[in-house]
């Protein structure tokens, strides 16, 4: 549920926290999803903060109707109120899908000179060693053939941050072989037009971190300057929960309360709380546990 329907001028306090729930629409949610959301929601609006829900619909092959609406349905169920963004399938993809920003991302591309025509996949013969792009398109000065070749950013490695990134990383693919925005790109550029200052993400996605801040440098954002806190993954059978590997949906059938308490059990507070997330946020605050999060940033 969206808080300011039919409100169109709604600007963030200056200096405040500006955040955002982002998720995928390329399978339902499951309880790691629900661990996000609630932490998000409850950093956020601890700090009376800004709140927008953000459907990252980069991936269009696994793009369907009806994860945009298992996201809607999961926010109501948790109960969770966000200040900005779609409230609908239909408002979704009229007017916050990524393809209307398409230009935009286009523009933004047109400011990097350091990237470079990539023709390799996954099976290309030494494209990779230990999951890192080894550079063997870089002075092939190949021209984009669309479905055919992708576009890679050439990572600074003598930049204290680019050589964390080229670790991680190496060169990484900035727009898909069907010239759409990959994530690592087209988030930036969300995240920095919604004046983002707060991302809330798992522990699985520092490297996603470091290649967004270093592009954010790279662009002069204000985003570069955005504070990151990832936290811990939930497990089953000591393996992440995702929606590749068809982890359990989000029974909605369930209670709420059965998401509410994981964060308490983790955050240490009180187990009467996991009875509304109002009274949730109440403990949160009163704990000061977004203070906590906020100093020990990773």
């Amino acid at each position: 549920m969206r808080l300011d329907q039919g409100i169109n001028d709604y600007l963030p306090p200056n200096g405040g926290i500006v955040s955002r729930i982002a998720p995928t629409p390329s399978g339902f949610l499951h309880a790691g999803n629900a661990y996000n959301f609630i932490l998000t929601y409850l950093l956020t609006r601890s700090a009376n903060g800004v709140l927008h829900l953000r459907i990252d619909d980069y991936d269009l092959g696994r793009y369907r109707q009806e994860f945009v609406q298992n996201i809607f349905d999961v926010l109501e169920f948790l109960g969770l109120e966000y200040d900005k963004g779609p409230i609908s399938v239909s408002d979704f993809e009229r007017n916050f899908s990524f393809k209307v920003r398409a230009k935009r991302y286009e523009d933004i591309l047109e400011k990097l000179d350091e990237i470079y025509i990539c023709e390799c996949s996954r099976t290309t013969k030494n494209a990779y060693i230990n999951g890192i792009y080894t550079k063997i398109c870089k002075n092939k000065n190949l021209k984009f053939i669309k479905d055919k070749t992708a576009i890679r950013l050439s990572v600074d490695e003598g930049d204290p941050l680019g050589k964390l990134v080229a670790e991680q990383m190496g060169d990484f693919v900035i727009y898909k072989k069907d010239f759409t925005p990959a994530y690592n790109f087209a988030s930036v550029i969300d995240d920095e037009d919604m004046g983002i200052n707060l991302v809330v993400r798992g522990e699985d996605l520092k490297a996603c971190t470091l290649a967004q801040r270093y592009l954010a440098k790279k662009l002069n954002f204000s985003f570069y300057n955005a504070n990151f806190i990832h936290h811990k993954l939930l497990l089953k059978d000591d393996k992440k929960l995702s929606k590749s590997s068809k982890s359990p949906p989000i029974n909605l059938k369930d209670s709420p309360q059965i998401y509410y308490k994981i964060l308490v059990n983790d955050l240490g507070l009180d187990i009467r709380s996991a009875d509304k997330i109002q009274n949730l946020l109440y403990e949160f605050k009163l704990k000061n546990i977004a203070k906590k999060f906020l100093q020990s940033m990773s």
